[in-house]
């Protein structure tokens, strides 16, 4: 019966130390809290200039996101689009189509004063669109997932900067 008991004993402690562990670990903050604790570091981030339109709607993304910068631009972020890989798939006997579309962006964060690296990362995305028979709408359907996409990447972006500085802090 000692047994049964110190056996019980030492599980019941297992368990409150590790709900002790898992709860001291998480910290919860509001949507709110996480954007004002993460808005000063994110305005003072200077944005690569973009080259191509789908830069253009990634870069406009971001700015939207983060509102207006400070003059004072601490840091750089730097980012790369890669082309949207199409793939189609139809059924035999159907005449529609749907295609799948994959972006990803590889985006690094450095410090202008240390010219050290802050954060670096890779993100990816899948779009699958219903595709029309005429050609125009093809190209139509897959111009507008591309955008979508390019759209998706920069909220994601933004969301691990901030994750980033929320970390830092």
């Amino acid at each position: 019966m000692s047994f049964v008991n110190t056996t019980m004993r030492k599980t019941l402690l297992f368990h409150l130390l590790a709900v002790y562990l898992c709860l001291s670990a998480c910290s919860l903050n509001a949507i709110g809290e996480v954007k004002q604790l993460t808005e000063s570091h994110l305005r003072k981030i200077d944005i690569v200039e973009s080259q191509s339109r789908n830069e253009q709607l990634f870069r406009q993304t971001l700015e939207q996101r983060i509102g207006t910068t400070d003059t004072d631009k601490r840091y750089q972020l730097s980012y790369r689009l890669t082309g949207a890989n199409q793939s189609s798939l139809s059924a035999a006997g159907s005449s529609s189509t749907l295609n799948n579309t994959k972006m990803s962006v590889n985006y690094s964060l450095e410090d202008n004063e240390t010219g050290n690296q802050l954060t670096h990362g890779s993100i990816s995305a899948t779009a699958t669109s219903g595709s029309i028979t005429s050609h125009y709408g093809k190209d139509v359907s897959a111009k507008f997932a591309a955008e979508r996409l390019v759209g998706l990447l920069a909220e994601r972006t933004y969301q691990k900067l901030q994750l980033y500085f929320l970390s830092a802090e």
